[in-house]
This record gives C-alpha cells, sequence and structure tokens, in this order.
C-alpha cells in the first residue's frame, strides 16, 4: 500500500474508503485493509436491481461489522432500464463519490483483480482499441472529487477466496456474476490460459507506450497551452497536434472519454469547427493559436440548484441556501452587459459561463477568475487532462 500513497494521517477525519459489494473479492479488500490501517470506512451500495438486494446489502454490513469495519449502506434511487450494467456503474460511483466526500475521504479502494483487467483488455482488444484503451484498467486514478485505487489489481482472484476461506469469512454470490447473457461474464468463463497470456502480453506493451506519450503530451501541454478558469483554452499554433487536441477537447467538454481518433484527425486539418460540444476557432485576439470553448447548443438543460450539484457534466455549485425553484443553466444572453474584452473572455466562453436563474431572472453571478457574482463555482470534470481514468469493470 504504501507505493500507491501517499496517504491521509491515520486518524477518523480522515478514514479511507472501501467500495464493497459483499462478494467475495470486496469482503477480501475489507479483511486486508483492517489489517493495513485501523480508521476506514465501507460503503455498502443497494442497486436495488433485484428483490433480494436489500436484505443482502443489510447481511453485508453486518458482517462488516462483525470485522470491525464501520459500515453503511446506499441505496440507489431506480435509474433507467437499458444499458444495464453501465447506467449501475455510472449510479454506484456517483453514490460512492458523494459519501466520500461526506464522511471526508480522499481515497476510495475498490476490488477490481487480475481476472477483471483480463477481461477488459481482452474486450477492447476484440474492438479495435488502441493503446490508449489496451491500457486497461488503472491502479490509480483521480475521478472527480477523489481518488480511486485498486491494490488487487495484479491478484488472481482465487487468492482473494482463499484468504476469506482461511479467515472463515462469508461472502455472498451475485448471480449476474454468472449470467452468460453479459459479455463480460462469457469472457470471464471462456478465457483460456493461453489467451489470459497473451492479454497480459498486450496489456504491458500497451502500458509503456501510454507513458512515453503521456511524457510527451504534458510537456506539450505545458509548452504550449493555457488554460482558462472560465473553462476555455488557448492552444498555441506549434502545440497543434492530435494527441494535444484531443486532450483538451476532452477537457472543455467534460467528458470521460475523449473523441475518436478519425475525426479529431479531420478537424485538425480543417483548423476550425465542432467536435464533442467543443467548438475550436481562431485564437484572434488571444494569440497565433486556437481557442478551445464550449458548443452552447450542447450545454446540458438547466438543472435544479442545491449545493453541491454539478451542472453540464463541468461546473459545481457550492454556494448553500439558494431560493427555491432555482435552476443552473447558461449565462446566455446576460453577459451582454459585460465587458468582456477588458475580462479577457471570449464571448462564446462567457455565454456558456454557470449562472444561478430563478422564475427567469439571473439571480446570483458567478463568482470567476475576475468575473463579479455571488455564487461560487467550482470546475467539477469527472478526469483530468492528461491520463485516461477508464473506469469500466
Amino acid at each position: 500500500m504504501s507505493g500507491l500513497g501517499p496517504w491521509p494521517p491515520n486518524i477518523p477525519d480522515a478514514p479511507v474508503a472501501l467500495a464493497v459489494s459483499g462478494g467475495a473479492d470486496s469482503m477480501a479488500l475489507a479483511f486486508l485493509a483492517r489489517r493495513w490501517r485501523r480508521n476506514i470506512v465501507a460503503f455498502v451500495v443497494d442497486h436495488a436491481l433485484r428483490p433480494e438486494s436489500a436484505a443482502e446489502a443489510r447481511l453485508t454490513v453486518e458482517r462488516l461489522a462483525a470485522m470491525d469495519v464501520p459500515a453503511r449502506l446506499l441505496t440507489l434511487a431506480p435509474f433507467p432500464k437499458g444499458r444495464l450494467q453501465e447506467r449501475a456503474r455510472e449510479a454506484r460511483f456517483e453514490a460512492l463519490e458523494a459519501a466520500c466526500v461526506a464522511a471526508g475521504c480522499l481515497d476510495l479502494l475498490v476490488a477490481h483483480h487480475a481476472g477483471d483487467q483480463d477481461e477488459t483488455v481482452w474486450m477492447r482488444s476484440l474492438r479495435a482499441s488502441g493503446p490508449l484503451g489496451l491500457g486497461g484498467i488503472q491502479i490509480s486514478a483521480v475521478r472527480g472529487r477523489i481518488r480511486v485505487l485498486r491494490p488487487l489489481l495484479t491478484l488472481d482472484p482465487s487468492r482473494l477466496r482463499l484468504t476469506l476461506k482461511t479467515a472463515n469469512l462469508p461472502w455472498i454470490e451475485d448471480p449476474s456474476n454468472a449470467n452468460r447473457r453479459f459479455e463480460r461474464v462469457r469472457w470471464r468463463q471462456d478465457l483460456t490460459p493461453e489467451q489470459r497470456r497473451d492479454i497480459q502480453t498486450l496489456h504491458l506493451t500497451a502500458k509503456q507506450e501510454n507513458r512515453s506519450r503521456e511524457a510527451v503530451l504534458a510537456e506539450n501541454l505545458a509548452s504550449y497551452a493555457i488554460w482558462h478558469p472560465e473553462g476555455w483554452a488557448f492552444l498555441e499554433q506549434a502545440g497543434m497536434n492530435e494527441e494535444t487536441l484531443s486532450a483538451l477537447i476532452r477537457l472543455v467538454s467534460g467528458h470521460v472519454y475523449r473523441p475518436a481518433r478519425e475525426a479529431v484527425r479531420l478537424l485538425l486539418e480543417k483548423g476550425c469547427g465542432t467536435l464533442s460540444g467543443v467548438q475550436l476557432q481562431s485564437a484572434g485576439r488571444f494569440g497565433n493559436g486556437v481557442i478551445l470553448v464550449r458548443e452552447e447548443r450542447a450545454l446540458a438543460a438547466p438543472l435544479a440548484a442545491r449545493e453541491g450539484c454539478v451542472w453540464d457534466g463541468r461546473w459545481r455549485l457550492l454556494t448553500h441556501d439558494i431560493p427555491a425553484d432555482s435552476v443552473i443553466g447558461p449565462l446566455g444572453d446576460a453577459v451582454h452587459g459585460l465587458d468582456l474584452r477588458r475580462l479577457g473572455i471570449p464571448y462564446a466562453a462567457a455565454r456558456c459561463l454557470p449562472g444561478v436563474w430563478h422564475q427567469g431572472r439571473l439571480i446570483l453571478w458567478p463568482r470567476i477568475g475576475q468575473m463579479p457574482g455571488e455564487a461560487d463555482f467550482v470546475w467539477a470534470v469527472a478526469v483530468p487532462v492528461t491520463g485516461e481514468n477508464h473506469l469500466t469493470a
């Protein structure tokens, strides 16, 4: 665990969080984490997808208590049908992130293991993923307001079950883990030892290539790009290339994944246009290069304003005591009263800034950069500009 640090002090005010489903992998994680550190807290998520899930979640909380692991139950609200596993992952992480922040946790440990890694890399190889995809699940990744760590990622799942058997600890078998209508389950059951060895070689090669590319990207961003707190970026002409442009588009858009490589290549050839909800245009008065700003018509719909909520996947509202029935939406035409040239903000970027509206009237301006206002918004994109942070598993 020391190699995954740094860690906060081992004190009650800064516990390390664990995501525990009650299955063998996460129960082994809880057992090992309790031996490593005194101040931990487990979060048990009930997806409410099966009639028995609530009882299983309560049983898991009881079992964790018997292991001297404090645990809290998180029950998810119903979410739309379709893309079940993907939607469940998204809802689960949102609940876990919010619970971590409320409990003062900076880090969340999850129980992905070597089998999960093999299946992820194999499925991506079948889809002709490049090195970014074949890099697989990251052992450490910043996601939103927390750091997600996977200390078991190099361990075979059979070792985790033996750990529990040796300690005489029970676990729950989720029937969905054996349901062959899910692609991951089919590969989990069907991959041969030879295929897994090939996968591991492919994964190692991709990781090495990714490290080299990330170093070049970081240097290019440091040399040629300027990030502005109002949610837009400037890129000098000398720094224009596929990798840098792709990373900045993802940052400005707030998307988890980068745009398709071919689409970035076409945009680079044109020198201007829109992609993934981001406009690329000549920098004009801002310098010799281009600027990347959010595309106004791609913005999310207005959202009920409450402290801690995130609008457009990019801006988190920190102000409390918001009038009832208020919403967060773009400033839009309200920017006409601002001296944007003096403020140094492109018109298109200013229109996409968040504000708090009540009954059709802008009541709170953002306090960003030099802009006047009374509402505190902070940048809340889930992933940093470098690094992939794939959480698919």
